[in-house]
């Protein structure tokens, strides 16, 4: 009796003891009305890290499509020339915000 008692006892804490087997299953939603957007490289990714860097140095980014375009070529002039950045650095920061808002 105690042969057999033992025998199960040995039989449950393997079982418990094992490695669970259950298959996790990720469920993965696309959806079709989503945008993709591909991210451009050179100048105009120049100009996300600048304005990133530099403009939310001093303030919040602002919403990029708070501004029309015309506003947008007032302000970045302005605000490099407050943060004393030179041409280039300039034209990169307008050419991101422009292109950001055709998104």
């Amino acid at each position: 009796m105690k042969k057999l008692v033992f025998t199960f006892s040995a039989i449950a804490l393997l079982v418990a003891c094992a490695p669970k087997t259950t298959e996790v299953i990720e469920k993965v939603e696309t959806v079709e009305n989503e945008k993709t957007i591909d991210f451009p490289s050179g100048e105009i990714a120049e100009g996300d890290y600048l304005f990133s860097e530099h403009c939310g140095k001093c303030h919040d980014l602002p919403k990029i499509d708070k501004y029309s375009e015309q506003k947008w070529r007032g302000i970045v002039p302005a605000m490099a020339k407050e943060a004393k950045l030179d041409a280039p650095q300039e034209n990169k920061i307008l050419q991101y915000v422009l292109w950001k808002k055709t998104l």
